[in-house]
C-alpha cells in the first residue's frame, strides 16, 4: 500500500485550495470542467479495485473448473460495471463541458445498452452470450478512447 497517502492528500488539497483562491471570472468555466473531470475520475477509480478483484475471481473460478462460481462472479462483474456507468451518468455535466462530453456520453449510453443485453444473455444461452460479448468488445475501445480524449483516463484506458 501507499505509505505517503496522507501527505499526498494534503498536497492535493493545498493545490485545490490555491486553485480556488486564484480562480477569477475568466477561469470559472474551465474550473468547473476540471472539477467535473476530477469527480468522474474519482468515481471510476473507486470502482477499479472491485472490478479487478471480480475479474481475478472469475479467472480463478475458471482455472478451478468451477463454472457456477465463474458465471456468478461474471454476472456480478457485469452488474458492477453497469452500476459504474449509471453513477457516471448521474453527474451533472457543466455547461462548458457539454460539447466535449457529447460523444463520450453518447458512447457510454450505447455501451450501457449493450451491457444490459449482455447481462440478459448471461441468463439464457452460451451462444447468445457470445454474440452479445462480441458486440460489447467492439463498442468498448471507442468509448475508452473518447473518455481518454476528454481527460477521463480513469474511466478509459487505465481501467482496462
Amino acid at each position: 500500500m501507499y505509505r505517503n497517502t496522507g501527505s499526498l492528500l494534503a498536497c492535493v488539497l493545498a493545490a485545490f485550495a490555491v486553485g480556488l483562491g486564484t480562480a477569477g471570472p475568466g477561469t470559472a468555466g474551465s474550473s468547473s470542467f476540471a472539477q467535473y473531470r476530477l469527480h468522474v475520475n474519482k468515481i471510476c477509480r473507486s470502482y477499479t479495485p472491485r472490478l479487478r478483484r471480480l475479474d481475478a475471481d472469475v479467472a480463478k473460478a475458471v482455472r478451478a473448473g468451477n463454472g457456477n462460481r465463474a458465471a456468478t462472479d461474471f454476472r456480478r462483474l457485469l452488474q458492477l460495471t453497469l452500476a459504474e456507468t449509471v453513477d457516471i451518468q448521474k453527474v451533472s455535466v457543466p455547461s462548458d463541458a457539454r460539447a466535449q462530453m457529447r460523444r463520450p456520453l453518447r458512447l457510454l449510453h450505447g455501451f450501457q445498452a449493450q451491457l444490459r443485453r449482455v447481462i440478459a444473455a448471461s441468463r439464457t444461452s452460451a451462444a447468445a452470450l457470445q454474440v452479445e460479448l462480441e458486440t460489447l468488445a467492439k463498442v468498448t475501445p471507442p468509448l475508452n478512447r473518447a473518455f481518454d480524449s476528454v481527460g477521463l483516463q480513469d474511466c478509459g484506458s487505465r481501467q482496462q
